[in-house]
């Protein structure tokens, strides 16, 4: 079945090429259900991740979607999407970019887009030494420090590279 042709190329799209193996199909039924708001930056998105000289597997573009997919609400990812592949485009069109490799880029700008973030930011400001968790449970600067840690290494960042080391600060002044 014919459904038009491609903007770019001009070639016929046929239907029946597109759902032929099963990663093409279930990612092409994770699309339809997305919805036109998240579906469109998601695909721009996921272009960002092909290779230069080759085309992107579909088996690692659904995989690439459902990770994207679970980082987190439909309507910060939207934004944070949007974001990700305007930055990333401004960059290609001046030959700076390269394709990506991960997700640590759109998980900065999740960071800084998503609204459940800011209000932590705020909290961790005002109380520096600790804070309370929802559960009621305080938490320790050191346990704290711990843990941003970790989540530095998740994302592929040396935490050693932004600590500030008080002792180096006193003796510049």
């Amino acid at each position: 079945m014919k459904l038009g042709r491609c903007p770019i190329c001009h070639s016929h799209i046929q239907l029946e090429a597109l759902i032929q193996d099963d990663a093409g199909s279930e990612l092409l039924g994770l699309l339809a259900g997305l919805g036109r708001p998240l579906a469109r930056p998601l695909v721009q998105y996921l272009g960002l991740f092909r290779p230069e000289k080759s085309d992107l597997s579909n088996a690692r573009a659904l995989r690439l979607a459902q990770e994207t997919i679970a980082l987190a609400d439909r309507d910060s990812l939207t934004a944070a999407l949007n974001e990700t592949v305007r930055a990333l485009h401004e960059k290609r069109q001046q030959g700076v970019a390269k394709p990506l490799k991960n997700h640590n880029y759109l998980a900065q700008v999740l960071k800084c887009i998503a609204p459940d973030a800011r209000p932590a930011m705020a909290q961790k400001q005002s109380q520096p030494t600790s804070w309370t968790k929802p559960q009621g449970r305080e938490e320790s600067s050191q346990e704290s420090q711990r843990k941003w840690a970790a989540d530095m290494r998740k994302f592929g960042l040396d935490p050693d590279q932004f600590r500030i080391d008080k002792n180096k600060k006193s003796r510049k002044k």
